[in-house]
């Protein structure tokens, strides 16, 4: 499955959900350490935020109240919101709204944070912007070439998920032109968002999607491109300069146990918000579960 698809796929994809919603189960009834008895919390999700929340953990853990997150990678939204519902996990951070079918389940989302959508390149690229005439140009074309002559290697999501969705709504002409690489034969396709970051990085002439946040928290030299002249910075998207937006939310089941309300809480605290804003990304005050 995709990172962020917003429907299951059947076939290959169902596999890969059952078999990391074993990998899950399995994990929470490990040994582990915990606090007062009470077991770790199990938290997954969209690899834009993973890494953060791995962050997150370590300020949760030293503060009062803190216990272990169990942080599983690779879920992506769906996979998270399907463990989630079926209780093979605690929290899910999603980088979507819930589908109707979604909404339906007991669950409560709460956006948390927003941080800039970005195209990122190879580190060794010497690019450090692009138009959108200029990236639809890039999209489109079969042999698209760097300034310096490098070959361009695009580095795709799959048609269903978050950030493909992201892509196509940056206009009409957007859309067409990846609509146009998702259909090219032998074209680089990452499963998930810290996939993505990883084939960017190591791909000579790549250049694909992430966040500001992700490449804060990952171990990566990517470069992020600024868009039509403005930096994918905070400061330029909370002013409005910078329109690409990707919107982070975290759910949990209704009626959240009191570990989870402590995480809750902890993760619209002012700790978590200069963890999150160091990293990259705007935190978003929200409403407690009731």
């Amino acid at each position: 499955m995709g990172d962020d698809r917003t429907a299951t796929a059947p076939g290959p994809g169902g596999v890969f959900v059952r078999a990391a919603l074993a990998v899950i189960v399995a994990a929470s009834i490990a040994p582990a350490a915990a606090r007062a008895g009470e077991k770790p919390l199990r938290v997954g999700g969209t690899g834009s935020a993973i890494a953060a929340f791995q962050r997150l953990g370590e300020t949760f853990l030293a503060s009062p109240g803190g216990l272990p997150l169990d942080v599983f990678p690779s879920l992506g939204s769906t996979g998270a919101l399907r463990a989630l519902a079926e209780g093979a996990l605690d929290v899910a951070i999603v980088g979507r709204p819930l589908t109707p079918a979604e909404a339906a389940l007991p669950l409560v989302a709460r956006e948390f944070a927003r941080t800039p959508f970005a195209l990122a390149v190879n580190p060794r690229l010497a690019v450090t912007g692009l138009t959108h005439d200029e990236l639809v140009r890039l999209y489109r074309s079969e042999t698209p070439r760097w300034p310096g002559g490098d070959r361009v290697r695009i580095v795709l999501r799959s048609a269903s998920d978050t950030d493909t969705a992201l892509l196509r709504a940056i206009s009409p002409e957007m859309s067409v032109a990846v609509d146009a690489a998702l259909a090219r034969p032998g074209m680089l396709v990452a499963i998930t968002n810290a996939e993505c970051n990883e084939m960017i990085d190591r791909t000579p002439g790549a250049i694909g999607p992430t966040t500001l946040l992700q490449v804060g928290a990952e171990p990566h030299g990517l470069r992020l491109l600024a868009w039509n002249g403005v930096p994918p910075t905070l400061e330029a998207m909370r002013r409005g300069a910078y329109p690409l937006v990707k919107h982070l939310r975290i759910v949990v089941r209704r009626d959240p146990s009191p570990a989870v309300r402590r995480l809750l809480a902890f993760v619209a605290s002012p700790a978590a918000r200069e963890v999150l804003a160091r990293l990259g990304a705007d935190p978003v005050p929200f409403a407690p579960v009731d």
